[in-house]
């Protein structure tokens, strides 16, 4: 029987949760600001389209928002597990 040792770079698993968070971070501090710059327009036909936009852009943030989560969660999973049966097999 073969036995091989695995290494892992935990220090970039870490690395890349921060990442996510970060990006998550500045997904979720990103406030709706279509209806101000709608008005400033002062032309009823572009403020439509501003706030068609802005509107598009708010419900994909949502979306992308949702699936740097699921990413977050991922690899704080994977972390775990690679930590724990490192202890496990240490």
């Amino acid at each position: 029987m073969i036995v091989a040792d695995i290494d892992v770079d935990l220090t970039a698993l870490e690395t890349a949760q921060l990442r996510v968070a970060d990006a998550l971070a500045a997904f979720r501090s990103a406030d709706r600001v279509g209806d101000d710059l709608a008005d400033l327009t002062g032309e009823p036909r572009l403020a439509g389209r501003v706030r068609d936009f802005a509107g598009n852009w708010d419900h994909n943030r949502g979306k992308l928002e949702e699936q740097l989560e699921a990413v977050g969660d991922w690899l704080e999973a994977i972390r775990e597990t690679l930590t724990e049966l490192d202890e496990d097999m240490g």
